[in-house]
């Protein structure tokens, strides 16, 4: 396995999760490709957590499908460029004079992800991937019934293995348990 920095490939570590890095096609919120590879890049110590979270759906006949996970700088800018909201897009750093980091996608150490039925399919969810509405949260009173139980379930296994829901989007986890290491613009073929 080939180790870039603080990040891997995940299907190297495990080849059970299902990659749909929406950010490497026009089919996003930006409309465009937003980093060009298709490849997930995580950093080591958070792929460890997300396989034990991955296991624990598996166990109750789910799959972990995931959306996002290292995302360059230049990506984070251009998204800031798109919706500056900071309850939606992180600003993005200023590398030159920037002395403190935080676990976040920068430098691998956040995903989005989602559960899937064993057969790859989607299952019911709060609400669509970047869904910038009240939605987004799980705690939204108009999300009930099964979408509520699923993104309930999901946040669970992955508070169990480890990470921090991010209360405005049901899909956005934080690996916390490591120290934040610098953010990259490390770009992938």
């Amino acid at each position: 396995m080939k180790q870039y920095g603080n990040l891997v490939r995940l299907l190297d570590m495990d080849e059970d999760f299902i990659i749909d890095l929406v950010y490497s096609t026009p089919n996003n919120f930006t409309g465009a490709v937003v980093y060009p590879f298709k490849d997930c890049y995580i950093d080591i110590n958070t792929a460890k957590r997300l396989i034990v979270a991955k296991n624990l759906a598996k166990k109750d006949g789910y799959r972990m499908k995931v959306w996002d996970a290292y995302r360059p700088t230049s990506a984070q800018q251009r998204f800031w460029d798109l919706l500056p909201d900071n309850n939606f897009v992180a600003y993005p750093p200023d590398m030159a004079t920037l002395k403190e980091f935080k676990n976040g996608h920068m430098n691998g150490q956040a995903v989005d992800v989602t559960l899937c039925d064993m057969d790859g399919n989607d299952i019911p969810m709060p609400s669509e991937f970047d869904d910038f509405t009240e939605k987004a949260r799980l705690d939204c009173e108009a999300t009930t019934g099964e979408a509520r139980k699923n993104g309930e379930y999901l946040r669970d296994i992955m508070v169990e293995a480890g990470f921090t829901p991010y209360a405005g989007e049901w899909w956005h986890f934080y690996d916390r348990t490591i120290e934040p290491v610098r953010y990259s613009d490390m770009q992938f073929e």
